[in-house]
């Protein structure tokens, strides 16, 4: 290898070094020689009387920042099994509000049903009516009772009155109509607790 192209290795080499290397300094020479060749020495060339170049050099010593290591990708089985619960959990609410949903509605019916259960049978039934002879004294003129099925009475005193029969509600059309009340009262409870649950998302 020609005299040249070592030294030019070794400057090359030198100065790679530096940034490795504390801090230093470095001398070389440069020059042209007759040939019209660029010639590199740590020393001055010896006889030539051509112009020479000094070149100093000096630098820290610098340290280059490791590489970040990049995350080891997550193995497939180890991505699918971080999904599974997540997926899990999501269905697991969909149909947890599904079945508050469901059962918001049913109640809300219940006490819909109720009321109108109410309202319909607010009168007694013909089986839920008992007959009792009401007296009065409310008398029609010459003595005639006003109303047809009514019967004209003379009491002890003397004094003409009226016995009129008269239909009212007998213990079964009470009993049903407690029954009817509790059920809603029950049912309105039931919604109030289907609302809760429903605005908690919790069953």
């Amino acid at each position: 290898m020609p005299r040249n192209a070592s030294v030019a290795a070794v400057v090359v080499l030198a100065l790679a070094g530096l940034a490795a290397a504390p801090a230093c300094a470095q001398t070389f020479y440069k020059w042209v020689d007759t040939e019209g060749r660029v010639q590199y020495s740590d020393k001055p060339p010896k006889g030539f009387k051509g112009e020479v170049t000094l070149i100093e050099t000096e630098t820290d010593k610098v340290t280059l920042p490791a590489a970040a290591t990049p995350p080891a990708a997550p193995a497939p089985a180890l991505e699918k099994a971080k999904a599974a619960p997540a997926a899990s959990i999501a269905a697991k609410r969909r149909a947890t509000r599904e079945v508050l949903g469901a059962r918001l509605k049913e109640a809300r019916a219940k006490v819909e049903a109720a009321r109108k259960a109410m309202q319909e049978s607010e009168s007694p039934e013909p089986e839920e009516r008992q007959i009792i002879q009401q007296r009065g004294e409310q008398l029609a003129m010459d003595g005639v009772a006003l109303r047809s099925n009514c019967v004209v009475e003379v009491g002890k005193d003397g004094k003409k009155g009226v016995m009129c029969p008269t239909a009212i509600p007998n213990p079964e059309y009470y009993d049903r109509v407690a029954r009817q009340e509790a059920a809603l009262r029950k049912a309105e409870e039931e919604l109030a607790a289907a609302e809760e649950a429903w605005r908690r998302g919790v069953d």
